[in-house]
């Protein structure tokens, strides 16, 4: 989604005033990254059933195996986010000692969730990624592919999260970088 600047001779705007049309170009996406639909099932008093993920006898979530990635839950984490919360930028790449960690995210609500892809011999290296998360969707990220979000409500909004790797206090796996060395400002809500 964007905009792009243009004219229309059926109207007259004042000399300083700009016209822009609204776009829904498919992003491109960092390699591996999938988004997922979800189903979600209202009901008559005003809230809602989500089918989050299936999982096969393999272990393995289904609609992932579909599109060929392999990835076995092994925990499942929450995050409470406050109304207009930033959390940029994280990343968990492989090190020495473990194995890089690639994440499900989906929420209740709406997020912006905003990616970088900084897989060093990634065919899609340094491609930036907006996507509107939606109790609808759930995204899948690959590790190597930063990742932030930024809750534009004004109300809090739960993310839910998957991982193939389990927290150990002693060693995180998640690494930040400043936002203020890798802007996040393509991610910020567009206020046309």
């Amino acid at each position: 989604m964007g905009f792009i600047k243009t004219k229309n001779d059926s109207i007259k705007l004042p000399k300083s005033v700009d016209l822009y049309q609204q776009t829904y170009d498919k992003q491109k996406l960092p390699d591996g990254v999938a988004i997922l639909k979800l189903n979600v099932f209202s009901d008559d008093q005003g809230g809602w059933f989500k089918e989050a993920l299936r999982v096969n006898d393999k272990g393995n979530v289904e609609s992932l195996e579909a599109q060929g990635i392999q990835f076995k839950i092994k925990q499942t984490n929450v995050s409470y986010l406050g109304a207009g919360a930033k959390r940029f930028w994280h990343i968990h790449p492989k090190t020495k000692n473990r194995l890089g960690q690639n994440e499900i995210w989906t929420t209740n609500n709406t997020l912006l969730l905003g990616m970088i892809d900084l897989r060093k011999d990634s065919k899609t290296y340094n491609i930036k990624t907006k996507i509107v998360l939606s109790p609808d969707r759930a995204v899948y990220i690959p590790s190597g592919v930063a990742h932030g979000l930024l809750n534009p409500n004004n109300y809090p909004v739960t993310l839910i999260y998957y991982t193939d790797q389990y927290f150990a206090i002693e060693d995180t796996q998640e690494y930040r970088i400043d936002p203020k060395d890798l802007s996040f400002d393509f991610v910020e809500p567009e206020l046309m």
